[in-house]
């Protein structure tokens, strides 16, 4: 496979400005991508893309709330001034509040559906026509294994399982247009905002319970770039979970897996 599968194609990442995000842009500018790094966080955006430019590669910054449409359609015309064209969305950007369903408030409801769910929706509005007129483009959500068991809280999962239906609706909308929508599922992956907890008690016993372990962000990103490139123009509306096997075992713990006993 060509190290530039993305050479002059245009990919807009929200939420760019850290986390997987950040690798994403990082993954797709490495490929020959123009990045176009999306983040309500101003400075984190333009931290990452000066990073991408220090190393002669092309990519702007665009500050973005993805739940305010008016800010949507700037980031937008942004790309399309900068490069005239947008190839590739990567629905990124979003918030996780860890509540029950008792202990979540109205205001965590709404700021995580808002942009969890709203957000890729007002995105991908803005982002579509275009892709329509050129009769080609990906776009990739980012879900979560929350959205397909059971383990963060109400919103999150809400959200996420929302969000994987989109992608099945959008996917057969679409089509006709040569436009792609796919959902990539990360599992618990070793990212710096999740240290702390994977060092843990508890962070140690998901290790344990996921057949393969903890992931790792590259794991995360290969897959979204795969999606995102023409080597997966044949599969649209499917959720991959990238998540080291959890959400296809019961798994009982290390022990329970010797099945010769």
């Amino acid at each position: 496979m060509s190290s530039q599968r993305f050479r002059d194609k245009v990919i807009i990442v929200t939420g760019g400005g850290s986390g997987l995000g950040e690798d994403y842009c990082r993954g797709f500018s490495a490929e020959g991508g123009r990045v176009v790094c999306a983040d309500i966080n101003e400075a984190a955006a333009r931290k990452t893309v000066d990073s991408l430019q220090e190393s002669g590669r092309r990519s702007i910054a665009v500050c973005c709330d993805v739940t305010d449409s008016h800010e949507v359609e700037r980031m937008v015309e942004e790309a399309l001034h900068t490069y005239g064209r947008i190839d590739v969305l990567v629905n990124n950007a979003g918030v996780i509040r860890r509540r029950s369903l008792i202990g979540t408030t109205n205001e965590d409801w709404e700021r995580e559906i808002d942009t969890d769910l709203k957000g890729p929706f007002l995105c991908t509005r803005a982002v579509v026509p275009h892709m329509m007129d050129r009769g080609y483009g990906k776009v990739v959500n980012i879900s979560s294994v929350a959205g397909i068991v059971g383990c963060i809280s109400t919103a999150y999962s809400a959200s996420k399982a929302g969000l994987n239906g989109l992608t099945r609706q959008w996917a057969l909308e679409l089509a006709p247009h040569g436009i792609r929508v796919n959902s990539v599922a990360p599992g618990y992956t070793a990212t710096p905002i999740n240290e702390q907890v994977r060092r843990s008690s508890a962070g140690k016993r998901i290790g344990e319970i996921i057949p393969l372990g903890w992931g790792k962000p590259a794991d995360i990103t290969a897959a979204v770039l795969f999606l995102s490139g023409s080597e997966s123009d044949y599969i649209t509306g499917q959720t991959l979970a990238v998540d080291g096997g959890l959400t296809t075992t019961v798994d009982m713990g290390p022990e329970y897996r010797n099945f010769d006993k």
